[in-house]
């Protein structure tokens, strides 16, 4: 069902990097966090963090989602799967970096989040059968 899940947060230079591994670690291992520095258009440093679980790790962080998520959030996630699945197979969705820091899953759509992109198994690889991985996984 699935391939991956890649996490990735941004730490702009005025953020607690240790506040923001510890939002990503109620997702992944904390051991598994990588990070890169980058600079960002105005010349400020910009760390991302970043995480990929594989299969059975996937799922579990599904199990999970689907306990902790509030179920309007699920419902939205749910109906909105369709558009959240790209033409490579990939569902895209984004949590509130700031609620995963007091422990809680919230889903938003832009602003200070933790990107995931979860690379969907289906044979063939099309689109149409990617969504029906998605909507079976919500």
């Amino acid at each position: 069902m699935i391939h991956r899940v890649t996490f990735r947060a941004f730490v702009a230079s005025t953020e607690d990097d240790g506040k923001v591994r510890e939002a990503l670690s109620l997702f992944v291992p904390p051991e598994s966090i990588s990070e890169t520095r980058v600079v960002g258009h105005f010349g400020n440093e910009i760390l991302i963090l970043s995480s990929t679980l594989k299969k059975k790790e996937g799922l579990r962080f599904f199990d999970r989602l689907r306990d902790g998520l509030p179920e309007n959030d699920m419902m939205r996630l749910r109906r909105e799967a369709a558009q959240r699945v790209d033409d490579g197979c990939n569902l895209h969705f984004r949590l509130d970096k700031q609620a995963a820091y007091k422990g809680e899953f919230h889903l938003m759509d832009s602003g200070d989040a933790i990107s995931i992109s979860v690379h969907l198994e289906s044979y063939p690889a099309r689109w149409e059968k990617a969504v029906k991985v998605a909507g079976d996984l919500l």
